[in-house]
């Protein structure tokens, strides 16, 4: 269940439709984005995705895995790409935990899509 709930809500970004956020994100809710922005509450949260609809536009928000670490605590791997004045995509990974059946609390941490390897030995 918990599981789908946050398969769901990375896919709210993509379809652009947040009907069902309060039913998945709880009142109290604290969201960390991976460049230092917070989010305190559901009037918050609400209020940062009708600015971000007008201007993104996410076009894929793919999960990678998840990784359940117990009943309230999940690692997401994920990889985000979105069109804002230019094109831009990264990894990421989401810490999410759970108060019941609502997420309370998410962090995101961001990693550059392109890697390299700059020591490779031929």
């Amino acid at each position: 269940m918990k599981e789908e709930i946050i398969k769901k809500y990375f896919f709210m970004w993509v379809t652009r439709d947040f009907t069902f956020l309060d039913t998945y994100f709880s009142d109290d809710i604290i969201y960390r984005e991976c460049y230092g922005a917070m989010y305190v509450g559901i009037e918050e949260v609400h209020l940062w995705i009708k600015k971000m609809l007008l201007k993104q536009v996410v076009l894929e928000w793919k999960i990678k895995n998840i990784h359940q670490v117990n009943e309230t605590l999940f690692f997401v791997e994920w990889y985000f790409k979105a069109k804002e004045k230019q094109l831009y995509s990264f990894d990421g990974i989401s810490m999410i935990r759970f108060d019941g059946n609502k997420i309370r609390l998410i962090e995101e941490y961001e990693a550059t899509h392109e890697t390299f390897r700059p020591c490779k030995i031929d």
